[in-house]
């Protein structure tokens, strides 16, 4: 009766993407009669990598045609993330030329130096963190090599004072995300993003060296990147806070004293919980020292506006809003959104004339469904 229904035990994108995490276990078989919907649910979560090495190990079952079908695929994804390596050698050398120094996020950092082999990890675009001050110098480096700001700012000042990132997009369409701060919203904002540069280590790559976050404030970073950046988690984001949890250089008594000083304890708690629960592994070992941190109602309150449906009724903004400090500062922000310029607007919606009166009734339909 075991082997029965070992047999039929159907794979989840889930399941591959706790490979490698934990105890070893069998996966099950990918459905045959959903295999297209599996492969492409595979793609959406950047899940190529691990099923690649799961089938190899013997602990996800594919077909033979199957197999074919997920090698080719995942050969694509490399492509397109060395394609991304490339762009991150030339981007490097125009800040060099320019006098920057950026901190790569995310992808390539995270590929590089978390996981055992870096094709597990595919990645789709560029990210790259730059301090405050130098922010208009990178912009102009990166509109002076030919990367062109996808979208403007609302108005100007507004991207030091309360933006994350500008996307920068090259001739050969390869996006190139600045950021200034770490996450978009109050905890992008109560985020000390100079102190950032304080918790970097070397990435090699290309024959040149780079610099990354260190251990610790990768794990952090996962942590925000998982529980913040969609209501919906994509599992790459989940299984980046498992497998980063699983390096011995995070420093767990230190990242308890990074998150409350930057006010992200209840991120990482959330962003932990959800990969044990999503992951089914237990709690990383030292990390309860993280657990055990209280926060305040105004950041559980905040974090409600991420991962509930808060998020669709314009949340993030509210609680910007609230954690913006000083009246004339919130004032700013609230022209910015309601009173952006026009080539903002145009870039917003190419395929209408730009609006303000379109703009403010969002706004109300967002209060309605609040009220509601």
């Amino acid at each position: 009766m075991a082997m029965t229904s070992l047999a039929v035990r159907t794979a989840t994108p889930a399941d591959v993407a706790s490979f490698g995490i934990g105890e070893p276990r069998d996966l099950g078989a990918a459905p045959g009669d959903d295999w297209s919907g599996f492969l492409a649910s595979l793609e959406v979560h950047r899940l190529t990598g691990l099923a690649l090495a799961a089938s190899n190990a013997g602990a996800l079952r594919l077909t033979e045609e199957q197999a074919e079908t997920l090698a080719s695929n995942h050969g694509k994804a490399m492509a397109a993330a060395l394609t991304i390596e490339r762009e991150l050698l030339e981007v490097g050398l125009v800040f060099r030329e320019a006098g920057l120094n950026p901190v790569v996020l995310k992808g390539p950092a995270v590929a590089h130096s978390a996981y055992p082999d870096a094709s597990w990890r595919p990645f789709g675009d560029l990210d790259l963190l730059v301090r405050t001050a130098e922010w208009r110098s990178a912009c102009q480096a990166l509109e002076g090599s030919g990367r062109r700001r996808r979208l403007p700012e609302p108005r100007p000042g507004f991207d030091e004072r309360f933006g994350k990132a500008a996307v920068h997009r090259g001739p050969a369409g390869i996006e190139v995300d600045l950021h200034r701060t770490l996450v978009v919203g109050p905890f992008g904002l109560w985020i000390r993003p100079d102190e950032v540069f304080e918790h970097t280590a070397p990435l090699s790559l290309g024959g040149r060296t780079f610099e990354r976050l260190d251990d610790t404030c990768l794990m952090l970073h996962a942590c925000v990147h998982a529980a913040l950046g969609w209501r919906a988690p994509f599992l790459w984001t989940v299984r980046d806070v498992g497998q980063i949890a699983l390096m011995a250089g995070v420093d767990w008594g230190a990242l308890a004293t990074v998150a409350e000083r930057w006010r992200l304890q209840v991120v990482v708690q959330h962003a932990l919980t959800m990969a044990t629960e999503l992951l089914r592994v237990p709690m990383p070992a030292g990390a309860e020292t993280v657990m055990a941190l209280s926060s305040r109602r105004s950041e559980r309150r905040a974090l409600d506006a991420y991962v509930t449906e808060q998020r669709t009724r314009g949340g993030t903004a509210v609680s910007t809003l609230r954690a913006i400090p000083g009246v004339t500062a919130k004032a700013a922000y609230l022209r910015a959104l309601l009173f952006p310029r026009r080539d903002f607007l145009q870039q917003r919606d190419e395929t209408r004339k730009p609006s303000y009166v379109r703009r403010w009734m969002t706004a109300v339909r967002w209060m309605a469904a609040r009220r509601g």
